[in-house]
């Protein structure tokens, strides 16, 4: 594994306070956390959005496997910017991810994910991928 970081850049068609929601609401992260073909059921989720809070989740797979992560706030400046970090699990190594949120006006606010932490060629692409996935099932949630 070595140290890299990466950013995704996504632009949404909602306010700035309907993607933080999303984000920092449980009964919402429930609804859009995992790629495809994964759910995150809600009784797994776990949000104490503040500095050194837990961000506790399972995703499970359409064979029922399950995938859990146990993670910690490390950022939560509301409306702007949360980072979050965990440990190296489940083979993938440790890092943290800080979101930002930038309001481009007109009711439309980009999303940067800057993931920074220690991978591999193999582990980034699948999270390059989950997390696109991840984004358009979020995409999906706050259009309705």
């Amino acid at each position: 594994m070595e140290f890299r970081e990466l950013d995704i850049v996504r632009i949404f068609d909602a306010p700035r306070e309907l993607v933080w929601a999303a984000l920092t609401e449980p009964d919402q992260v429930a609804a859009w956390w995992g790629p495809a073909g994964m759910s995150t059921p809600r009784e797994s989720v776990e949000m104490d959005v503040r500095p050194g809070g837990v961000f506790r989740l399972t995703m499970v797979s359409g064979d029922g496997s399950e995938f859990p992560s146990d993670m910690r706030f490390t950022v939560v400046e509301p409306v702007g910017t949360l980072g979050y970090e965990w440990e190296g699990q489940r083979g993938i190594g440790g890092g943290g991810a800080t979101v930002t949120l930038k309001d481009l006006g007109d009711g439309r606010t980009e999303l940067t994910n800057h993931f920074a932490g220690w991978t591999t060629d193999e582990i980034q692409g699948f999270m390059v991928q989950g997390t696109n996935q991840q984004f358009d099932k979020l995409a999906a949630l706050i259009r309705r």
